[in-house]
């Protein structure tokens, strides 16, 4: 491999992650404080290093890693391993650590470490000044006047201090009511909270670190060395510089042979995926240091050795300290390490080398593999070792793309109370027709792992799925509900999704737009629809308005809920008394109709009153006797709850077939026709219907086809009120035609019967689902010509997903003041960005802010002027609120700020070549350059006068 060396420059920030992502793997040797001391920030250099992370760039140490591994509360993530104490705790907060620390205190001798200290500040070996220790865990609390004597590791320095006011010290730090400190350090171990950092842990006193810790240095996986650390007489710290001896030993050094069996053993296996790190490998060059916790007069291999801490953040190599410049030695350099040293230094390098190289290489191997039986590829990138895993297997998934363009997972949902996990599973647990969605993201570059959606751990769940770019929920309707959740929970899950940019395929508003009846309605003037199409959502309405339709031709009365035709009626007056105009009349409710029931085909006969008492009420007194298995009731809820009846005019042609438009988004990829069995009117599945499969360009559909792909279908998800969301990526629509007889086919009319994209099949992929006579039915079950039927469906889903997920346009909007927009279009004209632009009158909110925060816009107008909506996510120009967009080598952001108290200055900038180019800027309010030069906070880089008001501007 090559290894070329470069310098983190913070003013080049943007310039440096540009470049980087050009490498396969990077050596990051920061020492702790070093970026933060050159100026730069730690936060920032570590986001644009876990972005190398998501770009499939190999990151050692990744800022994870040495964030969770040197976390104190990594002991307690060990806590039931052989290696660590199950008495181990960990506090984030006041009140949790005064309790817990009083308990432990009265029990044993404790150890109090802080997260954030370096060398041992913070760490604290404690003992009751009294002995006076309970015998239970438990028993007792320490009080607050108890007296502690504590001896802080980082010199072995010893101070006296109440419970209380040590308590005190680590709450608050140094104050009136901590006593006198002579330790260095400042306390306030927990401020900011567990996010920042804040926590303490509260470990077990061990009396045997008097005879000294064990450091084992690590590459990767391999012991090289040993330094037995023993503290100076009366010490009980060993961190250098206390007087403390060191001593090395080899990795097969016999004293330690018990131990270093286990830890490599059994041990080692188990830490990353203990400490939430197992989608990372183990670090390049590490340590990790033991405590003897076991009673003196144990026998060697009995002893119980335990970790102290873990340590990966730029750990040295001590063999080339003769290379470091200081005061006597300021031309220090490599040469300078003795020839000696420099053979093991070369030996460690070469293992480092080794290691690093098998490291890439594994996660290259698995490129092309395709998933065993027992196997599954559905671990990373994302960690999901949180979620529940129910698939058995991902057999006939693809490897993982080492460099994923984006990360998706396809969303299953496992029905535990069903054979086979429900009527569409494989019997690995995935429903039948998974692999080719999957698969066709990963031939497209991006991942995709496979997850199901478990209700008990929901919160869990949404907090896993987060981190991918995209959803793709293939959770058959009814399913979620059978295993015991909530779909409409699982659906604001979904939602809060979308608001957070993150695409969902099909989102739950695409799903109920799309599939719900009324959806007809809003096509109604559209080519593929009927202008005399009607929904109603109440029992009157519905009851007028059908009196009405019925008298004036024969219809079709479909309810929202159902599925497979049930709830969808086919409707004639049995006398044929229509009249000639519609309204002229309406029915009577003893008029006699002749019904037939989509799902089955099967005819009834009952009055206009009873039909519409039974699609109110269901089966009543007033409703008749029923032979269909429905319950009817179909407004129940009303329209919030998906109570509706769509009227559609009936096309008597429909005993020809029917049409489905089998789509991948925007393409066509197949035409089915239906043909209703002889007598019938519904060609659902299971009424002896025909079906007859022709491809995407088949003539006798040309007229349709042309029509239907060119002029109707963008106009599709606007007319249904998502114009916002992309076509889903796999749908269908079914057709029916609508012209009498006779009329040539260049001017048939079709019109759409319904929209369908919940959880549409792959038909090709059925030999693949369980039933009882194929219990063990598999995805190899598929025949090989229908298996590369289906794999070509799926890889043009994910070239669709991937051109979605690439061609987010950003959308900015404003009040329609005059000037307003101005500064945002020039801003996003300089840097050639195609951009969405919407104004709205002054005092309006727009869609995302919903109309539920009047009075949040009344008191802050600034809140809904101007904004940016990338996605799904928003920002508006309020505070210190900031948004960045990317083009290649442009950037353009707009950021607010508060500069005096009730003033705001809001400015429109770019960065282009690392400087930032000042667009525009407005400020509200009046102020004056004192008072905003003393308020901001902010790194300022200069100031100038716009307007006669001041302008502060602030480094990225």
């Amino acid at each position: 491999m090559s290894c070329q060396l470069i310098h983190y420059v913070h003013d080049e920030h943007d310039k440096f992650f540009d470049v980087v992502k050009n490498f396969d793997a990077l050596i990051v040797r920061c020492n702790p404080g070093q970026i933060k001391g050159d100026g730069g920030n730690q936060g920032k250099f570590d986001d644009g290093m876990r972005a190398m992370r998501k770009l499939g760039i190999q990151v050692w140490p990744s800022p994870d890693v040495m964030e969770f591994m040197g976390a104190k509360d990594a002991l307690c993530k060990i806590a039931t391993m052989s290696i660590g104490l199950e008495d181990t705790l960990a506090y984030y907060d006041p009140a949790d650590f005064a309790a817990g620390f009083k308990k432990t205190m009265a029990f044993q001798p404790r150890v109090i470490k802080q997260n954030r200290g370096s060398s041992g500040e913070g760490i604290w070996i404690i003992k009751l000044k009294s002995g006076d220790y309970c015998k239970g865990f438990g028993e007792r609390s320490c009080a607050d006047d108890e007296v502690l004597d504590l001896m802080e590791a980082n010199d072995n320095h010893s101070e006296e201090h109440t419970v209380g006011e040590f308590i005190e010290f680590c709450v608050n730090g140094k104050t009136g009511k901590s006593g006198t400190w002579t330790s260095n350090g400042a306390g306030k171990y927990l401020e900011g909270g567990k996010a920042a950092g804040g926590q303490l842990v509260d470990q077990r006193f061990c009396p045997r670190i008097v005879e000294g810790e064990l450091r084992y240095n690590m590459a990767s996986d391999e012991l090289v060395g040993i330094i037995h650390k023993k503290p100076k007489e009366g010490g009980i710290s060993a961190v250098g510089g206390t007087g403390s001896i060191y001593t090395y030993y080899g990795p097969k050094e016999k004293k330690f042979v018990s131990l270093t069996k286990s830890f490599l053993k059994d041990d080692l296996s188990k830490v990353m995926p203990a400490l939430g790190l197992d989608s990372e490998p183990i670090p390049l060059w590490w340590t990790t240091d033991f405590i003897l916790s076991s009673p003196e007069g144990t026998a060697t291999k009995d002893e119980k050795w335990i970790v102290g801490e873990f340590n990966c953040s730029c750990v040295g190599i001590s063999k080339c300290l003769p290379a470091y410049c200081k005061e006597d030695t300021p031309e220090a350099c490599y040469n300078d390490i003795p020839k000696k040293d420099l053979a093991e230094v070369r030996r460690m390098g070469d293992l480092v080398g080794q290691k690093g190289l098998d490291i890439f290489l594994k996660s290259m191997r698995t490129s092309g593999k395709v998933c065993k039986a027992g196997e599954s590829f559905s671990a990373g990138p994302v960690d999901v070792s949180a979620l529940k895993k129910i698939g058995k297997d991902d057999m006939g998934l693809l490897a993982q793309p080492v460099k994923p363009k984006f990360k998706t997972a396809l969303v299953g949902i496992y029905v535990r109370s069903q054979p086979y996990g429900g009527s569409d599973k494989s019997s690995n647990g995935h429903r039948y027709d998974t692999i080719p969605f999957a698969n066709g993201m990963i031939n497209a570059g991006m991942s995709c792992q496979l997850i199901h959606y478990v209700n008990e751990e929901h919160d869990k769940f949404f907090d896993v799925v987060k981190n991918f770019d995209a959803l793709i929920v293939r959770c058959n309707p009814g399913q979620i509900k059978g295993d015991g959740g909530n779909q409409s929970k699982f659906d604001d899950g979904m939602r809060a999704m979308r608001k957070l940019g993150i695409q969902v395929w099909p989102s739950p508003d695409v799903m109920e737009f799309m599939g719900a009846k009324d959806a007809l309605c809003k096509i109604a003037t559209m080519s593929i629809g009927l202008e005399d199409t009607l929904a109603y959502y109440d029992p009157a309405d519905f009851a007028a308005g059908f009196k009405k339709t019925m008298a004036f031709q024969p219809r079709v009365i479909k309810q929202n809920r159902g599925s497979s035709g049930e709830g969808i009626w086919i409707i004639k007056l049995k006398s044929g008394d229509y009249c000639k105009g519609f309204g002229e009349r309406s029915c009577a409710d003893d008029e006699v109709l002749d019904l037939m029931e989509a799902n089955d085909n099967h005819s009834e006969e009952h009055t206009v009153g009873e039909f519409i008492e039974f699609c109110v009420n269901g089966k009543t007194g007033k409703s008749g006797t029923w032979t269909s298995n429905g319950a009817g009731k179909y407004l129940e809820g009303g329209k919030a709850a998906g109570g509706q009846l769509v009227d559609q005019r009936f096309c008597p042609r429909i005993v020809e077939g029917e049409l489905r438009y089998n789509m991948v988004s925007d393409e066509l990829v197949g035409i089915i026709h239906k043909k209703p069995k002889e007598g019938g009117i519904s060609a659902v599945g299971g009424t002896g219907s025909i079906y007859t499969y022709y491809g995407p360009n088949e003539k006798k559909f040309t007229s349709l086809t042309k029509s239907f792909l060119k002029d109707d279908l963008p106009k599709v998800m606007p007319a249904l009120g998502l114009g916002s969301e992309p076509i889903p990526l796999w749908w269908t629509t079914d057709f029916i035609l609508s012209s009498p007889e006779g009329t040539a086919a260049k001017d048939e009319k079709w019109i759409v019967g319904e929209f369908n994209c919940s959880c549409v099949g792959i038909s090709k992929c059925l030999p693949a689902y369980c039933k009882e006579d194929t219990p063990e039915a598999c995805y190899n079950d598929i025949p090989k010509k229908d298996a590369l039927e289906a794999k070509r469906m799926g890889d043009l889903m994910g070239k669709k997903g991937l051109a979605i997920l690439n061609t987010i346009v950003p959308e900015f909007g404003y009040w329609a003041i005059r000037g307003l927009g101005a500064p945002c279009r020039m801003m996003l004209a300089f840097g050639g960005v195609t951009v969405k632009e919407s104004s709205y009158t002054m005092g309006a909110a727009a869609d995302w802010f919903g109309k539920d925060k009047p009075r949040l816009v009344a008191s802050n107008p600034l809140m809904n002027l101007p904004w940016f909506k990338d996605g799904d996510k928003v920002t508006t120009l309020v505070h210190t609120n900031e948004h960045v967009l990317k083009t290649r080598s442009f950037r353009y952001g707009v950021l607010c700020f508060h500069v005096v108290e009730h003033g705001c200055c809001w400015c429109a900038y770019t960065v282009s070549s690392n400087k930032i180019v000042l667009l525009t800027v407005i400020v509200s309010n009046k102020t004056n350059s004192k008072t905003s030069n003393k308020q901001q906070k902010r790194k300022l880089i200069g100031e100038t006068s716009y307007w006669n008001q001041p302008l502060l501007l602030v480094r990225l």
